[in-house]
């Protein structure tokens, strides 16, 4: 069922894509701020990973508490701290203060704050709408993740390019109020306690992963996951230092770039969003697109026009976001409740933690041989690794699996 049917969710989906669209204005200002100050491949893939690294490293943890916590009161927190950090990037660009440390202790900040919030809103969802309203709203989640993407880039590049960064941090903090707001008043489902269950905290975040590594459909899932997102996902976070060394480019570039893969993303969202594929359809899309996605980043080594780099950027944003959202649903469907939190924090885990480790592998070969050969080298290892582990990844792209 189409969950844009359901009102709850419809308030919930455009002040949480306004939040995004902030997101990314404020990631690719950080990205290009760090470009502009060390021009180096992999500090500016540090600045632009932090955000999302401490995900990976905290999510396990994190997640034992989060099926006990009132997630409004979670998610209201993590976005009010969120708007005080990034009101304090805003002052001190205002005042002419950034240098390399300050971004680091900025993004590293943000990244903390996202790993307390990411297990709660991908509990959140579910509280938000009734089960059969599941699958779309968490394509449409997607959606509004990457409708942020297309636009945010192109108002940062504007914003960058016409008023400076300073003037773009203060416009990502404000998109970010009405979203607060509407967690406040926001009607959402019952949440039922976990009866009886009193297992301490290491006990409950094993389990969550015994849970996941022995569920055929979610094992697999993440297999891919971790692939897409070290090889693919990890080159479209890098994007400033992609358009700052292969492209020679300026903001203009980086915003294009940027809303390319987008654009991507948005189609292969929307496609999985409208609530209209069955779970067997989705599995049949992961193995292809996962090779596909690798293929088109190797062109990246090829190209450096504008247009050919954008074009490149719309197919591996596409093919990424099936992979991820993809089997993030299968996992939604898949998953029991007592458990949702736990096992979904790992696909974040797999998923984050292996963008930051691709990413940052991606930065640092940048610095050495150049970022054009850094990719090149990365795609022959990702498709040599991905044919290596076909029998493993066929379980989840088996209709008759589940």
């Amino acid at each position: 069922m189409n969950a844009l049917t359901h009102p709850g969710f419809i308030s919930y989906f455009f002040t949480n894509t306004l939040s995004l669209l902030g997101m990314w204005i404020l990631k690719v200002g950080m990205g290009w701020l760090a470009w502009q100050i060390t021009q180096s491949t992999f500090w500016t893939s540090v600045v632009s990973l932090l955000l999302m690294a401490p995900v990976g490293l905290l999510g396990p943890f994190i997640a034992v508490f989060v099926e006990r916590w009132d997630a409004r009161r979670a998610m209201l927190a993590t976005k009010i701290s969120m708007v005080i950090i990034t009101t304090a990037i805003f002052v001190i660009q205002f005042l002419g203060l950034h240098n390399l440390w300050t971004l680091v202790a900025c993004s590293t900040a943000l990244g903390f704050l996202s790993a307390f919030q990411h297990p709660v809103r991908l509990v959140f969802i579910s509280l938000v709408v009734p089960r059969p309203y599941l699958a779309s709203a968490v394509g449409l989640n997607s959606v509004s993740w990457n409708l942020s993407r297309i636009i945010g880039p192109g108002i940062a590049g504007l914003t960058i390019y016409s008023f400076g960064l300073s003037p773009t941090f203060f416009l990502a903090t404000t998109f970010n109020v009405p979203l607060i707001i509407c967690l406040y008043f926001l009607a959402l489902n019952p949440r039922l306690p976990e009866a009886g269950d009193t297992s301490g905290f290491m006990k409950r975040m094993i389990d969550g992963g015994a849970v996941a590594m022995r569920t055929p459909v979610i094992f697999s899932a993440l297999i891919l996951v971790s692939l897409n997102s070290f090889f693919v996902r990890g080159i479209l976070e890098i994007q400033p230092a992609i358009v700052g060394q292969i492209m020679g480019g300026k903001s203009y570039d980086l915003a294009i770039v940027t809303a390319a893969a987008g654009v991507g993303s948005l189609l292969a969202s929307g496609w999985i969003g409208l609530g209209r594929l069955e779970k067997s359809q989705i599995q049949k899309q992961l193995w292809p697109m996962l090779i596909t996605g690798i293929l088109a980043s190797a062109l990246l080594h090829f190209f450096v026009s504008l247009t050919v780099v954008s074009l490149i950027f719309i197919v591996t944003g596409f093919t990424a976001t099936i992979v991820g959202i993809g089997a993030q649903t299968l996992i939604q469907l898949e998953v029991q409740e007592s458990y949702r939190a736990r096992v979904m924090t790992w696909w974040s885990t797999i998923s984050f933690g292996s963008l930051f480790l691709g990413g940052t592998m991606a930065g640092l070969l940048g610095d050495i041989v150049g970022m054009d050969y850094a990719i090149l080298f990365m795609m022959l290892a990702a498709g040599t690794l991905a044919i290596f582990v076909l029998p493993r990844i066929k379980t989840v792209t088996r209709s008759n699996s589940v």
